[in-house]
């Protein structure tokens, strides 16, 4: 009996120190001095036809795409494990509603797609958070991420605004900067994507400070819509 628990105890202490050792082997490149919100459009996402077959098209809200400090790169991050889903509490329910997945997805594999996400979005950006959110603990990456995300609904800034959805109306770019300005008093990061000749408005980053305080956004590149476009806010 001895043996057997003391077999277990090494083993479960060789995988605690094997774990300690990857995320201790975890860098970050450069220097981030905010962390963006990154929230989306699904009615914009949806216009590829890749993508008209994933579940999340039919979200009616702006859902989360990611939480990135700015200009910092994650070197040998650690992946997800299938146990920091079954730890999850409602992931399913958060992954439908709140953080989808709006790339080629069916009901049946969105799931599995969405854990996909979550884990690149981790890899990627989760990790070189730890300055902002205080923890290299995915748990807590994902659970400021979604506070964040909760506390700043752009659906409503953005109809306080008077930038409403609306299949037969278009924004001009500033139109749209200064709707989340005045209400909200800092400036956002506004994406468009191109479909056809027509400018569709989609993604919106909210940036914030080490506090989590919010600050203007700096534009580094990607997809910003041209000042002078005719954007639409589709409703469908």
């Amino acid at each position: 009996m001895c043996l057997l628990k003391c077999s277990l105890f090494i083993v479960i202490l060789l995988n605690s120190a094997f774990h300690s050792l990857l995320v201790n082997s975890v860098q970050c490149s450069g220097n981030a001095t905010s962390i963006v919100l990154a929230q989306r459009w699904a009615k914009t996402e949806c216009k590829d036809p890749n993508v008209k077959g994933n579940p999340a098209c039919n979200s009616k809200q702006w859902t989360l795409h990611g939480l990135w400090p700015d200009n910092v790169k994650v070197i040998d991050a650690v992946p997800l494990s299938e146990d920091f889903f079954n730890k999850s509490e409602d992931y399913e329910n958060i992954m439908r509603t709140e953080w989808t997945f709006l790339g080629k997805a069916d009901q049946n594999n969105y799931i599995n797609k969405t854990k996909e996400f979550w884990n690149h979005e981790w890899m990627k950006h989760g990790y070189c958070a730890r300055d902002f959110i205080g923890s290299v603990d995915p748990k807590t990456y994902f659970q400021r991420a979604l506070e964040l995300y909760r506390g700043k609904n752009l659906l409503r800034i953005l109809k306080d605004g008077n930038v409403k959805a609306d299949d037969n109306a278009t924004y001009r770019k500033h139109k749209i900067i200064d709707a989340v300005l005045d209400i909200e008093h800092f400036r956002p990061i506004v994406n468009c994507r191109k479909v056809g000749n027509r400018y569709y408005l989609s993604e919106i980053h909210l940036c914030f400070n080490q506090n989590l305080q919010p600050v203007d956004c700096i534009t580094r590149g990607g997809d910003v819509c041209p000042d002078k476009a005719d954007i639409t806010y589709p409703l469908t």
